[in-house]
């Protein structure tokens, strides 16, 4: 179904709508889609285009949690990342983790190796059983004298991208009534208690049209800008987000770097990782309380600086600004009740999730969660809207598999989507939905995939021109360059 029939397909009244098609809408709708509900998806921008194009890909079951003695959420986590393992393996895989402890100011070792026993215990032995180990390939690349010999255990990554994977749960659903539409945003809803139903506004921020659609149930799974959908729905709000902003950096990925590397802090007790992600290497993440959600989502100089410091701590080759290929930077939406007030280090608070019901509508609110709970959270929105609505009968559903050709990006050896197939199968309505979310050339090549010296800039002029329609093409790319020297300058200001 492309964008135009899907908004014509929405002239309908759903079962559920959900506002917001991040990896938790994502997973909502796949949930509901499966359980046979006629769904509305809509997000104000593209789909995984807020917090969910942003993680380090990894799919973890709360080792860090264990710092706080957080078991319950430990045991939760495991088992719903041992889960996605079974029932997903085109988007995640396992990955091995190799924890080094500094030999100075750090925890101690032993027990270090009695929190790993214990995490491998409370993820049912599924994973490999944690070993110490001394020699191994990456060892070259760790500062001399730092650490103790490692420790390796095993979690689980996303085998593509997270915005990919969100990608995936949405386009397997489409059709038998089910809407999905991007760059379409809510501007106006009201509760109809005579005819229990939910009468919204839409606008298609893409064609400017306007659409008015009913639904039965209203799922608020908007993230880090649940609050302000709370409000626009005038829903009950027992809860609402602490925001934590997260920062990586991309750096050329060193041939020796074939695991994800764990470094301990010297504070909070906090870790970083060095992960391998196609021809990048992410470095990260930063954690730091943030007021406003629109600076949130962009980094800045003391970021970049704070993470450089580091890697060049517990790194024996030295990186500048020069060397960063590309920047990630997200908010975490953390659930709090709505009293809550204290001034706390993020990594204090739990990445619990609550699925909240509205006492006076017909209408549920998600609140935190972490990329391995979506699965969980999914299912317990369908538990919910099973009280509000008998079951219907599940439907099967195939996806028609891409055809994909190569652009020649250098250091990119995977298969890319043809952008014109992607704009027709795949909503992808921007040049940045291409670069960013239905690739990863714009996080894998400098300079948001340009190159150092805009050697693709011929390539992604041919990209835009499959997207946008010739006078909106030129825009679109002039925008993209502006966008990367507004990275540059960043970088050159560190």
């Amino acid at each position: 179904m492309n964008r135009y029939q899907a908004l014509a397909a929405a002239d309908q009244t759903f079962d559920v709508a959900i506002v917001g098609a991040g990896i938790n809408g994502a997973a909502a709708y796949r949930e509901l889609c499966r359980l046979g509900y006629r769904v509305l998806l809509v997000d104000r921008g593209d789909f995984a285009s807020g917090t969910s194009q942003a993680s380090g890909m990894l799919i973890w079951g709360g080792l860090l949690y264990l710092r706080n003695l957080d078991v319950r959420t430990v045991w939760g986590l495991c088992k719903a990342r041992d889960r996605l393992v079974r029932e997903e393996p085109g988007n995640v895989e396992t990955l091995r983790f190799r924890y080094l402890p500094l030999q100075r100011g750090g925890r101690s070792r032993r027990l270090v190796q009695a929190a790993l026993f214990s995490y491998w215990m409370l993820g049912r032995r599924r994973r490999r059983r944690p070993y110490g180990e001394c020699h191994f390939r990456a060892a070259d690349l760790l500062a001399r004298g730092r650490f103790h010999s490692s420790l390796v255990y095993e979690e689980a990554c996303l085998s593509d991208s997270d915005s990919r994977c969100v990608l995936s749960w949405i386009l397997a659903q489409g059709g038998d009534g089910n809407v999905a539409l991007n760059h379409c945003e809510l501007t106006q809803a009201a509760w109809q208690r005579d005819q229990r139903l939910w009468r919204m506004e839409l606008t298609d921020r893409h064609g400017a049209s306007q659409r008015s659609v009913q639904a039965r149930v209203l799922v608020n799974a908007a993230g880090v800008w649940a609050e302000r959908v709370g409000e626009l729905c005038g829903l009950e709000q027992r809860y609402r987000h602490v925001l934590s902003k997260g920062v990586y950096l991309a750096f050329p990925r060193p041939a020796e770097l074939d695991e994800a590397l764990a470094f301990e802090m010297e504070q909070h007790g906090d870790s970083q990782t060095f992960t391998p992600w196609g021809p990048v290497a992410l470095w990260g993440p930063t954690e730091s309380v943030v007021k406003d959600i629109g600076g949130g989502f962009r980094p800045d100089v003391e970021d970049v600086r704070f993470l450089l410091s580091h890697a060049n701590s517990n790194l024996s080759e030295q990186r500048g600004a020069e060397h960063v290929v590309s920047l990630r930077c997200g908010i975490r939406p953390l659930a709090v009740e709505r009293s809550f007030s204290r001034e706390v280090y993020p990594l204090d608070l739990s990445r619990r999730h609550i699925v909240a019901r509205d006492p006076k509508v017909a209408a549920l609110s998600i609140y935190g969660g972490k990329l391995t709970s979506a699965p969980m959270i999914g299912r317990e929105v369908a538990r919910q809207v099973r009280g509000y609505l008998p079951a219907r009968v599940p439907v099967a559903r195939e996806q028609a598999a891409a055809a994909a050709i190569a652009y020649s990006f250098p250091g990119v050896d995977v298969a890319l989507p043809e952008a014109g197939w992607c704009r027709e199968n795949e909503a992808c309505l921007t040049l940045e939905d291409y670069l960013r979310r239905r690739t990863n050339i714009a996080q894998w090549v400098p300079r948001l995939g340009l190159g150092r010296g805009d050697e693709n800039l011929p390539e992604i002029t041919k990209i835009a021109a499959r997207i946008h329609a010739p006078e909106q093409a030129a825009k679109a790319l002039a925008n993209w360059r502006q966008e990367a020297d507004d990275q540059d300058r960043l970088l050159a200001s560190v």
